[in-house]
Formats: C-alpha cells, sequence, structure tokens
C-alpha cells in the first residue's frame, strides 16, 4: 500500500515534468518566410523571421555576421520591429536583406532563438529554408557585338553660357591690350579722359533760350512759362551753391541766398520773380506783358551775376608729350 501510494507520487511528478516543459514552447512560436527561393546572381531578397511570444518571457535574438551560411551574404540587418496584440503577447519581426554571388542551391539552417520565462531557459529553432541561385543567361544565338557608344545628350542654354564666358573674358581682354599697345605706340592715353561737366550756367542760359524762343505767355501759356523759368532758376542755384532749391519754399531759397553773402547782388529782381510765379501759378494771377519780359530779362541777370568762373586751358599736342 505505503509503495503504491509513492508511486502513483512520483507519476504524478513526472507527468507534471511533461506537460510544463512542452507548455513552453507552446508559448512562443517562430515563423520562417522568404521573398523568393530562386533568384539570379546578385539579386537581393528579405528574409523574415516572425516570432509570436507570451508577455512573461524575455526572448534572446541569434547575433548575425556578415555571411548567413557559405555561399550567402547578409547585406542589410537585422532590422527589428514588435507589435503588442490585444491579447497581450507580442508580435517581434526580424528582417535581413541576403544576396549571393555564387550559383548554386543554398541551405539556410535554422536559427537558434534563446528564451527564459520566471522558471525555464530554453532554446527553439526556427525553421529551414533554402535558396538556389542562377547566372545570367546568355543568348548565343547572335554574334558578338560591339560595346554601344555612349547616348549623345544635347547641349543646354546654361551649358552653353558657362562655356561662353571665358571666351568672351578673354576676347574682351585681347581687345584691351590691342587698344592699349596702339595707345602706347602713338603716346595716346590709355583710357580717354572723361567729358567735364558743362557749368550750370551755360546750362541755364540755353534753357532760357529756349523759352524766349517758344514764346509761351504771347500764346496765352503764362503758368507753363513762369513754371519753367522758376524751375530753371531753382535748378541752377541747385547746381551753383548746392542749395537744394527744387525742394525749398521761395521765402527759404531767399532765405539761402542771402546767407551766401554775395556782394552787389540785388534780390529784389529775384525776389519779385519767385513771388510772381507762385501767384501765377497757385492763385492764377495774370501779369502784363511788359512783366513777362522783365522777368526773364531778370532770371538772365540773375545767372550772369552768379556764375562761376571757368577757366580754360588749352594744351597743344606738343605740351602734353612735354607733360608726360
Amino acid at each position: 500500500m505505503f509503495m503504491n501510494a509513492w508511486r502513483k507520487v512520483g507519476l504524478l511528478f513526472c507527468f507534471f515534468l511533461l506537460f510544463s516543459n512542452e507548455g513552453l514552447p507552446q508559448r512562443l512560436s517562430i515563423e520562417t518566410s522568404i521573398d523568393t527561393n530562386r533568384i539570379v546572381l546578385g539579386d537581393q531578397i528579405g528574409l523574415n523571421y516572425t516570432i509570436e511570444k507570451d508577455k512573461d518571457i524575455i526572448l534572446h535574438l541569434p547575433s548575425f555576421s556578415e555571411k548567413l551560411t557559405e555561399g550567402i551574404e547578409i547585406i542589410n540587418g537585422p532590422v527589428i520591429d514588435s507589435l503588442k496584440k490585444k491579447s497581450g503577447n507580442w508580435q517581434i519581426s526580424l528582417e535581413l536583406i541576403i544576396t549571393s554571388f555564387d550559383t548554386g542551391i543554398y541551405y539556410i539552417p535554422p536559427q537558434a532563438f534563446v528564451f527564459t520565462d520566471n522558471m525555464h531557459s530554453d532554446t527553439v529553432l526556427s525553421s529551414a529554408t533554402y535558396l538556389e541561385v542562377f547566372g545570367v543567361a546568355i543568348d548565343t544565338t547572335y554574334a558578338v557585338r560591339d560595346i554601344k557608344p555612349p547616348a549623345r545628350v544635347p547641349v543646354t542654354i546654361g551649358e552653353i553660357i558657362l562655356y561662353s564666358i571665358p571666351v568672351i573674358l578673354l576676347a574682351v581682354l585681347t581687345y584691351l591690350l590691342i587698344v592699349f599697345l596702339r595707345k602706347r605706340k602713338g603716346k595716346q592715353p590709355f583710357l580717354m579722359p572723361s567729358k567735364p561737366e558743362e557749368p550750370a550756367h551755360i546750362t541755364a542760359f540755353r534753357e532760357l533760350d529756349k523759352i524766349k524762343a517758344r514764346k509761351l505767355w504771347q500764346q496765352k501759356q503764362v503758368k507753363e512759362y513762369y513754371t519753367r523759368i522758376t524751375y530753371i532758376i531753382r535748378w541752377y542755384i541747385f547746381k551753383r551753391f548746392g542749395i537744394h532749391a527744387l525742394e525749398e519754399t521761395s521765402d527759404e531759397i531767399l532765405y539761402y541766398i542771402k546767407s551766401l553773402g554775395l556782394n552787389d547782388l540785388n534780390l529784389q529782381n529775384l525776389e519779385y520773380l519767385l513771388n510772381l510765379a507762385d501767384l501765377v501759378k497757385f492763385a492764377k494771377g495774370e501779369p502784363d506783358p511788359e512783366e513777362n519780359i522783365i522777368h526773364l530779362d531778370n532770371a538772365y541777370d540773375f545767372i550772369k551775376k552768379t556764375k562761376e568762373e571757368v577757366s580754360v586751358e588749352t594744351l597743344t599736342n606738343k605740351e602734353l608729350d612735354n607733360r608726360e
């Protein structure tokens, strides 16, 4: 009786160990998949391991070197991703990108995945698979031909401009060098001096002559007549004395002219001209014909009395040669 009782206890213990060891792998599954089992030399395909495990299991993934097995190389990976399911279990995805550069049929062995839980530690192997590698088919029905020549690419506008810039610069430099040598041989300056600016009073006299010739006030264009005269006077004052007369009022212009301290200058005629011009332009005044003539003469007179004396020295070619 006593021995039978111990025998039953021993059988129950063995039964518990048997089913507890077999139950653990059921909580962990590994699926092996490959994109294709047939490739041409150098093609790259994916080798995937999909693991599903309970949340209590700790999984240790295998380590990979540059070669998965003899003849099969790992190009990229492993790339690992994980997803938690609604049931609480985890799905782990491990992907390798593989290729082969030798023809033949290659056996891809199982990979060992080590796992542990609170009580046990064990190893689960993935399924094995294979890969068949083919060479590039050669068509022997055609004769050997030359290598295809390089494709002709049309030239763009940007390329034309880019390559034209050095040519243009070279042409300009060549032209300047030729001009320099010719000037040097003829004892002439390389760069011609710029033409001096015309004195302000000469320009002003020429513009007043145009107003006089157009006879504006005789054609009932009195406002235009005085507008042009005062504009010329203001422009002349700006050029001659540096006063911004084009932007100042008549009183401000007179104030600045008086501050210059010009001797023997009667500003009454200028003041009368500016004030009458304002009256004509803004109050539609109607001056007498005699006043129109007098104020044009006063404009001439103001410019004559304030013009800048310019001395012009004329040099002969012989004098220029001596100065060099």
